[in-house]
């Protein structure tokens, strides 16, 4: 069975921020484990997302305000890894994102450029 490699195109920062996924039926509380200016790795204590495309308010405890993005699905995990860790997660990759958002998240990467 082939196996589907992507190369990520921004490198990412371990941040654990709270985000809010907005679905049309439900508003999910959820945190990020990882991100970058093109997309994040999300954990939801519930599967949130029956649709691929969805809005995400990411709040930052370094910005003035909220994130807000609509994001899809790049992929999901739903693997349980020990009763002492999170279970699984999506990583989601950003359609919109506002350029002042994106400025600041490419400030948390001007450092290692």
């Amino acid at each position: 069975m082939p196996t589907r490699q992507r190369k990520r195109q921004h490198i990412r920062a371990e941040v654990e921020w709270p985000v809010f996924l907005l679905t049309p039926n439900r508003i999910v509380k959820g945190e990020t484990r990882n991100i970058s200016p093109g997309g994040a790795f999300i954990h939801a204590l519930t599967d949130p997302v029956q649709d691929d495309i969805f809005r995400l308010i990411i709040k930052p405890p370094a910005y003035a305000g909220h994130l807000v993005v609509t994001a899809e699905i790049a992929w999901k995990s739903d693997q349980k890894r020990s009763k002492h860790l999170l279970s699984g997660g999506m990583g989601v990759q950003f359609t919109q994102i506002s350029s002042g958002d994106r400025d600041f998240l490419d400030s948390l990467f001007s450092c290692c450029i």
